[in-house]
């Protein structure tokens, strides 16, 4: 343990998650970092489950509960900034189990560095792990023998992040593309927004989390979130145009602009525009369900997975042109 221990506040952002909040709190009971030193705020987004009876459940920690109307997770996230009065802000998902050290980890990562933001890594959840999961979800705990390893702004997640209180508003805090619900690609907006100011990313191999994602062990779920992601990348293009060469995923989704466009990319973008008809989308779809029953450790699903999903990432991205005009990366 550090000689100093820094004042910590755990920022949840919650809705309608009342049992796997618990969870979430049960693990940070378990913590071996100072419970005096750390204290964990919940942000309800307008929960109408009884979330708020938590709020007077007691844990080794202090737990500090705020309601507010229903604004969205980057909203509840900068509430519970606010509120904060410590060194450090840890932001975690109400879907997220940690490790008992994690904590300690992250913090020893700040102490060195007091330009990093840091996020820990996950661990396989086994109960809900399918090769579906495995084909969409982040890497799995790192065998990297270093406390930390770099990380790529774009690969920064809000459900596992941290950094210092004043870093935080820094950056400029959290903010929403206007979208209702889930706030869609404001941990990346975030990122981006702390590379451009100079901020370093690390992953702590040692800060291990669980995220229990029940939408990653459905393809329907899956697809309906990567086409609503993909449809709100185009608001996010528009702020930052420059940031659509740092997300690779959407490179053969724009228009072809047949005067700019090298040939190659020319013929991808059209095998992609022949892949994500609904037509093809269905018959693939059609292969999957078969396989997903009578073979399911078939070498063939995660291929059609992928393009399963690239399929949905191209028709959500086109209606968001369709919607709100052209973005980055595109004539």
């Amino acid at each position: 343990m550090m000689l100093f221990s820094p004042r910590v506040s755990v920022v949840i952002p919650t809705y309608n998650r009342k049992d796997f909040l618990r969870e979430t709190l049960n693990s940070l009971a378990q913590q071996t970092y100072p419970s005096d030193h750390f204290e964990v705020i919940v942000v309800d987004d307008g929960s109408t489950d009884g979330t708020k009876e938590i709020g007077a459940e007691m844990f080794p920690f202090t737990l500090r509960y705020f309601w507010q109307t229903n604004q969205g997770d980057a909203a509840a996230r900068n509430v519970g900034a606010q509120q904060s009065g410590a060194d450090i802000l840890v932001f975690l998902d109400d879907d997220i189990l940690i490790e008992s050290d994690y904590l300690t980890y992250l913090v020893c990562e700040h102490e060195k560095d007091q330009t990093r933001i840091v996020v820990g890594t996950a661990n396989p959840w086994p109960v809900e792990t399918t090769v579906l999961s495995q084909t969409v979800s982040a890497p799995l705990a790192s065998t990297s023998n270093h406390a930390t390893v770099e990380l790529a702004f774009t690969d920064v997640c809000s459900n596992c992040m941290s950094l210092r209180r004043e870093a935080y508003f820094k950056v400029g805090m959290m903010q929403s593309l206007g979208f209702p619900g889930s706030s869609m690609w404001c941990d990346v907006d975030f990122a981006y927004r702390a590379y451009r100011l100079g901020f370093k990313f690390r992953r702590c191999t040692k800060a291990m989390y669980w995220h229990r994602d029940y939408v990653v062990c459905s393809l329907d779920r899956y697809t309906n979130r990567i086409r609503t992601a993909a449809y709100r990348a185009v608001v996010l293009f528009q702020k930052y145009p420059e940031l659509f060469q740092y997300l690779p995923m959407f490179y053969d989704k724009t228009p072809i602009s047949w005067s700019q466009d090298p040939l190659y990319l020319i013929t991808r973008k059209l095998v992609r525009y022949l892949a994500s008809t609904s037509a093809a989308l269905w018959s693939m779809e059609q292969i999957v369900n078969a396989l997903e029953k009578y073979y399911p450790k078939s070498t063939l699903l995660p291929i059609l997975y992928r393009y399963i999903i690239g399929g949905y990432t191209y028709q959500g991205y086109r209606e968001g042109i369709h919607e709100f005009g052209q973005g980055g990366g595109q004539e």
